[in-house]
């Protein structure tokens, strides 16, 4: 078990404010900046373009490979290197050989990062993008299967959902709807944004065929790192839409036109040549996986939610948006007679709690949201209680 003092000595920014936003971003670790320095260090010397400046960036990217796999429960070689959970998402739906007349089922509480590229999808190939109504994800994990289910058809080829809903903070019941969705043939391809780093992961277990997560948010990475998942068996149901060094074996032949992608997930890379945010992205990430360790997190991040979603539902004119049976690290809610924006606005400009809020997609409700993490202790959710209450008091 970590010392949440020790921890939180290692993220200075948790002493800068009242630290609730890690769906945004989360506080990056002094590993991890120290491994950025050391290697922003090298761009002053000739190791910058010496004769290891292309084999070190291949290193590097299998750094974070490794230290992704070792915290998702996969292998190396299935972890693709990006720079956002939208990259990834963007390989992923736009990599299936669609054809016109193809169908994309999605839920009704995504990402736009998830969303576009599936309309580009549509825009492109002439696929039907149908949208499920799950409501706000909560309920009977068997009714969110059985309505993706009802929507299949012999037309289905891909399935789009957020493992954790950005907007509900809902955590949707991935394994099931996978197991479903194998079972008529048809590919799931998930937003990990919120969910790669809070919940602990087997992805192997799950059997998703792509899950794609962001370094930045919630394994407190720098911005600009990302990962893509792809299981290994599903390789090669996805064409490359960016090639690049790195990403082929290395041969290109002019005259039949063609090349030999990669092995494995590596040939999905969009990202790591940056090697500052690459080692920084290594850092954080083996700090957790290693340091802090996938249980002790997923298990400091259930407690810590459980307590907010209990601390925020006493308060009077407060009105829960996340269904309490599907909380993860999220949790969103309303305050009579003030908007979200103008909350966090208040929330942060005079109590030093930062939060964010969440606007409408579809039927997304409008929210105040809240990120519980490992770092976050009960006196942060007394600040923002109290916060709340001295807001209110001023309606």
């Amino acid at each position: 078990m970590a010392d949440i003092n020790i921890v939180r000595d290692q993220l200075p920014g948790v002493t800068d404010t009242v630290y609730l936003n890690t769906g945004t971003c989360g506080p990056l670790p002094l590993v991890a900046y120290e491994a950025m320095r050391e290697e922003m260090s090298h761009d002053l010397t000739k190791a910058r373009i010496d004769s290891d400046h292309f084999p070190s960036l291949g290193r590097k990217r299998n750094e974070v490979r490794e230290a992704v796999a070792s915290y998702v429960g996969a292998v190396p070689s299935e972890i693709a290197v990006t720079s956002s959970t939208t990259d990834g998402m963007y390989v992923a739906i736009l990599g299936y050989r669609w054809q016109a007349g193809d169908e994309l089922l999605m839920s009704n509480i995504e990402h736009p990062g998830g969303m576009v590229p599936s309309f580009l999808v549509k825009r492109r190939f002439g696929v039907r993008v149908k949208v499920v109504d799950i409501g706000l994800g909560g309920g009977d994990p068997a009714d969110v299967v059985a309505a993706f289910e009802r929507a299949i058809t012999p037309r289905t080829r891909m399935i789009v959902i957020s493992h954790v809903s950005y907007t509900t903070g809902a955590k949707l019941p991935l394994k099931e709807l996978v197991t479903m969705a194998h079972a008529h043939d048809v590919l799931v391809v998930a937003d990990a944004a919120q969910s790669y780093g809070p919940v602990a992961l087997d992805l192997h277990d799950i059997g998703v065929d792509a899950y794609a997560g962001s370094g930045q948010k919630w394994m407190c990475g720098p911005d600009g790192t990302g990962m893509l998942y792809v299981r290994a068996d599903r390789v090669g149901d996805f064409e490359q839409t960016f090639v690049a060094g790195g990403t082929t074996m290395g041969t290109l032949d002019y005259f039949g036109g063609s090349y030999a992608p990669a092995l494995g997930a590596a040939r999905f890379d969009t990202a790591g040549r940056n090697t500052i945010l690459t080692a920084g992205q290594a850092a954080a990430t083996r700090w957790i996986s290693s340091e802090l360790g996938k249980d002790w997190v997923s298990t400091r991040v259930q407690e810590m939610a459980g307590l907010a979603y209990e601390e925020l539902s006493r308060l009077k004119g407060v009105t829960m948006v996340t269904p309490k049976e599907a909380v993860a690290g999220l949790i969103a809610f309303n305050v009579d007679g003030i908007s979200g924006p103008d909350l966090s606005a208040r929330l942060a400009g005079e109590h030093g709690v930062t939060i964010r809020y969440v606007t409408k997609y579809i039927n997304n409700p409008e929210a105040a949201r809240v990120s519980l993490h490992y770092f976050n202790t009960p006196e942060d959710l007394g600040a923002l209680t109290e916060g709340i209450q001295s807001i209110q008091g001023t309606l």
